[in-house]
């Protein structure tokens, strides 16, 4: 056995070592312009307004991530109902896909790594050709046919019929996603081990009633499960539950007591897909799985806490925060959904078109289900956390298995676990550093400031970004924009849901387009602007009634937020020339941030206060050469200077004649482009800069 634990565990190294190396191997070096075809599975097809995403496979026969726009509406429509392979010609750019460039923030070119995928193309498309299938593809087939016949049913049965037994996702299902996720209950519409469960016996009743024995029942049920891992999906949680259920029925099947189905699942698993524990759907469908199998139950209500215990470090760790109601609502959701949501779904999804009274029945508890979930999702409960680092998780996890068994001393692990938990709380929220962060949120700035403690957290400006007008179907439908996935994530990572001051540096939608959001999913006390901006129709619309709006000039003490106002002098309209410049001192460093503010403000700036200095400055205009005069970088002398701007932007910038400037003045620069995240960490007198990015990652632009 020894030899046997030895051999698996070299071979799923090897096989780690093998696709880290191809990996490498094919990862392109400098972007590309290409026109190629690549064939595409149908089931594998999405669209959201004019833009249509796939992996493709290109004639190399190498994986490719395709995202390509349409340009008609006929187009669109010939991407919609395609339910056999086809080829598609591609011409854009090929480059390498992007890693996470914020801290916290989700890695697609690890996610798409995981499924050996390591260039994108870009560009436009079309389809060219269709192809017959072959092998395994029929069942993808099957699948596309199956998702064309559900979309033909009213919403939202043809949402929930598509998520719980294709496991496809759809943008309008969105919301009912988010809020369940919120709740805990995320697990309810993934594919597992109870969408499993409740087909399975479904179909070995439905074999039982024409008299078939228990032993050709569980060959069956065996053979089938590939055909459904395939046309649910085939995500981690799937798979987990059908090598379980079918290595449970082959250890039945031959007699023999030796398969445990867990350990053999997870080894197979771990053959062919050695990362599937790297994702958060993989720790949790294991570590469940393992809570089930492993830990002896008293009562249902046990099971129900148990488990949701268990899974808290994890959550923490991905998601930084957890609903207060989790335990209740599994406790209560789980047998209802497997006994009614799920049987519904099935039965509709089946004869939904031959019995419109069905259709009609099942679809009003949908929507009734829906808007239970959306009612509970707004109750107070959803509490912050912050981020567990992953071997805190990992200790906690085990820490709780151990208290939940039967061991003498649990109630002395229960007490250590508590005081864990605390100790975590306070570490996290009372955090002796302090930081001043600029987010790399595309062509926009966003920049936070946070003293030791939390005693203040204040975010100038948001991001955001420019809407063009376009037609209806053309328009990308999304249930998050960058705030939510960057500076909101990386803020409740933090364990922080509250902004004590929201600086608005002026009224451009790149820097206030997401006031919104942050308002929404954070608690904002007070945003200050610079006077004449608080009557803009374009600002006010973006921010609720209850939140504090202060109009500023230099005359405006701030000295309670560590923040001293240095422009507007007067009453202005919001625009670049009217941008406030704020000036403070964190960890024995100053900084200025100039927002859009032109080279005429920078000059009155250094008039006004001539003993101005400062150590970092922010660039203003995100390095456009309307901005950083020659005499106001000369006056700061910063040690370095700060760009925030968007890779591959239509603007330019930062604009050539601001870099030459720079080097002139030999004043060191960092940019968001190739930084990413740019962070200065600091104890009350000192401090230092970290980066997300090395610098190097996004030469391949060049």
């Amino acid at each position: 056995m020894i030899w046997l634990t030895i051999a698996i565990v070299g071979s799923i190294f090897a096989h780690c070592v093998f696709l880290n190396s191809e990996a490498k191997r094919y990862t392109i070096k400098r972007e590309q312009t290409v026109q190629r075809l690549y064939r595409v599975e149908p089931d594998g097809i999405k669209t959201n307004g004019n833009l249509v995403s796939v992996i493709g496979r290109g004639e190399d026969q190498k994986r490719y991530l395709l995202s390509f726009q349409v340009t008609s509406r006929s187009e669109l429509a010939s991407f919609t109902d395609v339910q056999q392979p086809v080829w598609i010609r591609v011409e854009g750019k090929l480059s390498p896909l992007n890693p996470a460039t914020n801290q916290n923030q989700f890695d697609a070119q690890r996610y798409y790594r995981y499924l050996r995928v390591y260039n994108c193309v870009r560009g436009t498309g079309e389809l060219t050709s269709r192809s017959q299938p072959h092998g395994l593809e029929y069942l993808h087939c099957w699948r596309a046919q199956l998702s064309y016949r559900f979309s033909n049913l009213p919403a939202p049965i043809n949402l929930f019929c598509k998520r719980l037994l294709l496991g496809i996702s759809d943008q309008e299902l969105g919301e009912t996603i988010q809020n369940a996720q919120a709740l805990g209950i995320i697990h309810l519409f993934c594919l597992s081990g109870l969408h499993v469960t409740v087909i399975c016996q479904l179909m070995r009743r439905g074999l039982s009633l024409i008299n078939l024995t228990r032993e050709v029942i569980n060959v069956v049920t065996i053979t089938t499960l590939p055909l459904f891992w395939i046309i649910g999906g085939a995500s981690g949680s799937l798979t987990r539950a059908i090598l379980m259920t079918g290595v449970a029925l082959l250890g039945e099947i031959i007699g023999s007591k030796i398969f445990d189905s867990w350990s053999w699942s997870l080894i197979i698993h771990l053959c062919f897909l050695p990362a599937v524990l790297l994702s958060l759907g993989g720790q949790l469908s294991y570590l469940l799985s393992f809570t089930l199998c492993k830990i002896n139950w008293k009562t249902t209500w046990q099971q129900a806490v148990v488990l949701n215990v268990v899974s808290i470090p994890l959550l923490l760790n991905a998601t930084y925060q957890v609903h207060l109601l989790t335990v209740i609502l599994n406790y209560c959701m789980i047998p209802f959904f497997s006994k009614v949501i799920l049987p519904l779904t099935i039965i509709a999804g089946s004869l939904g078109h031959c019995l419109p009274q069905v259709i009609a029945v099942v679809n009003r508890s949908l929507q009734e289900y829906q808007a239970l979930i959306s009612w509970l999702a707004k109750l107070p409960g959803l509490f912050v956390f912050g981020k567990l680092p992953n071997w805190l998780a990992l200790g906690m996890i085990i820490l709780t298995l151990l208290a939940c068994d039967q061991w003498s001393w649990k109630k002395r692990l229960w007490r250590g676990l508590i005081c864990v938990y605390l100790a975590a709380f306070c570490w996290i929220h009372f955090p002796l550093s302090g930081e001043v962060t600029f987010f790399d949120i595309g062509q926009g700035d966003s920049i936070l400031l946070r003293t030791p403690f939390n005693r203040q957290v204040m975010l100038i400006d948001t991001g955001g970004r420019l809407q063009f007008p376009a037609p209806a179907w053309k328009k990308y439908h999304s249930n998050g924009d960058d705030a939510q996935r960057i500076s909101v994530n990386y803020l409740k990572s933090k364990g922080i849901n509250h902004l004590d001051a929201v600086l608005l540096s002026h009224s451009d939608a790149d820097h206030i387009g997401y006031l919104q959001t942050i308002c929404q999913q954070l608690k904002v006390k007070a945003v200050f602007v610079p006077s004449g901006m608080e009557k803009m129709t374009k600002f006010t619309k973006r921010i609720p009634n209850k939140i504090q709006i202060v109009p500023v000039t230099n005359q405006t003490d701030l000295s309670a937020l560590q923040l001293q106002v240095l422009h507007p002098f007067s009453r202005g309209q919001g625009r670049n020339e009217d941008s406030m410049v704020l000036y403070g001192q964190f960890g024995g460093k100053t900084f200025i941030f100039s927002g859009d503010l032109d080279q005429a403000g920078e000059l009155a700036v250094i008039k006004k206060y001539p003993q101005l200095t400062a150590n970092v400055v922010k660039l203003g205009h995100h390095g456009s050469k309307t901005s950083s005069a020659i005499q106001y970088l000369n006056h700061l002398q910063p040690e370095l200077a700060v760009i925030s701007a968007g890779r591959q932007n239509r603007y330019g910038h930062p604009n050539q004649e601001t870099i030459r400037k720079l080097k002139q003045q030999q004043i060191p620069f960092w940019s968001t482009q190739n930084r990413g995240m740019i962070q200065y960490q600091y104890y009350p007198n000192t401090g230092h800069f970290v980066t997300t990015l090395k610098g190097d990652e996004f030469n391949w632009m060049q």
